[in-house]
């Protein structure tokens, strides 16, 4: 038998709690499934809480946290409102913010502007502090760049050096990277992600600092972390339901887009860089007369792939080219260059087939002149191969003169920033890299001397590439090439320059020369000859 307690204060006072009110307290949610059906504390142990196993019961795991917390992310990427802003700490990083979103963005995605990608990068700048501090270094170091006095040439090297000696963009930039190491999870997508932007980022803020050689680290990493991506979202699919999974690839799909075309416009670059994502892609997508281009975008893509190949496969030709001829080239590389030349061929008449249903605004477009430039570049390049190419491009003097015809215009529609003389940047190979290959292989004397003057008549810098410095590279070969410098050396027809004369491989690197100068260190065979000249140029 039960004692039973008869005093009266005993029970009055063990009953007290109950006419308190309770202390509040969060309600977790992170207790695991089978935890909340009993409605019982869980304790949270992995991968199976300790309560449910010692009452012989089977944990159903946490999947539905993770679930809960996607979907709100979920939620929270659909309606972006102001409130979700994170707020600033001072007038000078709201005025960073502001060029970023107002300048920065726009000179990015120059080339190839899409409203949904700039959209989705703000969201990230306004909500993430890991992207906002990547965001504010690159919009501060951008401006800086923006107002160097391109009269007098300053030096990038040493603009460099008097750029590390200022704090806030450094400051930006450590935090940044702090930011990432802190987070919690590195397998989460959505961490992977915030990674990819802040990488992407990175690549911006290296270029316009004048370090080529982070900017390529900081691009291989992300393109790394980019192969890696498949198999984290496929190991995580069951974690979420199919339309927060689906957010979650649309979102990693846009980073892909930019990296990726970094990744394989960085061979206009590097002759040992080998795109991660171009056998995948160029196999994956095969022209035929069935294609549809649904997009001035989609066909956009397609050329890129094409022309990245292109130049793989020069380059592999160039090696080749010492042993064989061009009838005598190894049957493999033989092979896929007929493969990609017929791909070229069928990728313009789908272009064409396109643009008769587009407006003649669209058809004027850069987004139609560039891509148009782009092919006739990628057609010349393709189809000049082996010992005598150098005499060949003298053959391709028409699609050369439509070519600086569609370069003009592609120039003057470039929206410049608001004094004609200030630069622009951007992180992806556009105008210069084709200019360049005008000016130094189309000998026609007006054309390629056109190709000077378009680079010149802005200063442009595209990933590693110079306007200024690619002008006076060109201008060097025009010497070279036509036995002087200046008007009175000009020749008055391409076959006045004989074969032993024409310059064949041209390389450079630039370095510093007091605080507004610059060399350029020039390096040039000719032609059949074996050996190898080496300048030095003042700009």
């Amino acid at each position: 038998m039960w004692h039973r307690v008869t005093d009266k204060n005993f029970s009055k006072a063990s009953l007290a709690w109950r006419k308190k009110p309770r202390r509040w307290a969060p309600k977790s949610r992170q207790g695991c499934k089978t935890c909340k059906i009993r409605r019982v504390k869980c304790d949270l142990a992995r991968p199976s809480c300790l309560k449910c196993s010692s009452t012989g019961r089977a944990c159903d795991g946490y999947n539905d946290a993770t679930q809960h917390q996607a979907g709100e992310f979920h939620h929270i990427l659909q309606t972006i409102g102001s409130l979700m802003i994170m707020p600033m700490t001072g007038s000078v990083q709201a005025e960073a913010l502001c060029f970023f979103q107002n300048t920065s963005i726009e000179h990015i995605n120059a080339y190839r502007p899409s409203q949904s990608w700039r959209n989705t990068l703000m969201y990230f700048v306004q909500t993430v502090p890991a992207v906002r501090h990547a965001a504010l270094a690159v919009a501060s170091v951008h401006r800086k760049y923006l107002d160097r006095d391109y009269s007098i040439g300053a030096s990038r090297s040493q603009y460099l050096k008097d750029w590390l000696s200022d704090t806030p963009p450094l400051l930006h930039y450590n935090r940044a990277i702090q930011l990432l190491l802190n987070q919690e999870s590195g397998q989460d997508i959505g961490a992977i992600a915030i990674t990819l932007l802040v990488c992407y980022l990175f690549v911006c803020f290296d270029q316009l600092a004048g370090d080529d050689v982070r900017a390529i680290n900081h691009l291989s990493q992300g393109v790394k972390l980019l192969s890696h991506v498949d198999r984290t979202m496929l190991r995580n699919k069951d974690n979420y339901n199919e339309a927060i999974y689906s957010g979650y690839s649309t979102l990693i799909s846009q980073v892909r887009r930019q990296i990726d075309r970094l990744d394989m416009q960085a061979v206009q670059m590097s002759v040992i860089w080998d795109p991660v994502s171009l056998q995948k892609s160029f196999t994956s997508q095969c022209l035929n007369s069935d294609t549809v281009f649904h997009s001035l975008d989609e066909a956009a893509d397609h050329l890129q792939i094409l022309s990245t190949q292109i130049m793989r496969l020069r380059w592999c030709t160039e090696k080749d080219q010492k042993i064989f001829t061009a009838e005598q080239m190894q049957p493999s590389l033989s092979i896929l260059h007929n493969i990609v030349l017929g791909q070229l061929e069928t990728w313009s008449s789908l272009f064409e087939k396109m643009l008769q249903h587009c407006s003649s605004s669209e058809v004027n477009s850069m987004a139609v002149s560039f891509p148009r430039l782009q092919y006739l570049i990628a057609w010349i390049l393709l189809n000049t191969r082996g010992s005598g190419r150098e005499m060949d491009y003298d053959h391709f003097l028409p699609r050369f003169q439509q070519s600086i015809k569609l370069a003009s215009h592609v120039v003057a529609t470039q929206k410049p920033y608001p004094e004609s003389r200030k630069a622009t940047f951007t992180p992806e190979c556009g105008i210069i890299p084709i200019l360049y290959i005008i000016g130094v292989k189309c000998r026609h004397p007006a054309v390629r001397r056109q190709a000077v003057t378009l680079l010149r008549q802005r200063p442009i810098r595209e990933a590693s590439w110079e306007s200024t410095i690619a002008a006076r590279v060109v201008e060097r070969i025009i010497g070279i090439e036509e036995g002087g410098a200046g008007e009175e050396g000009m020749v008055q027809s391409m076959e006045q320059i004989p074969m032993w004369r024409r310059v064949e491989d041209v390389s450079w690197f630039n370095s510093a020369s007091g605080r507004y100068a610059v060399t350029i260190n020039l390096t040039y065979t000719l032609c059949g000859g074996e050996e190898t000249y080496s300048e030095s140029l003042m700009v």
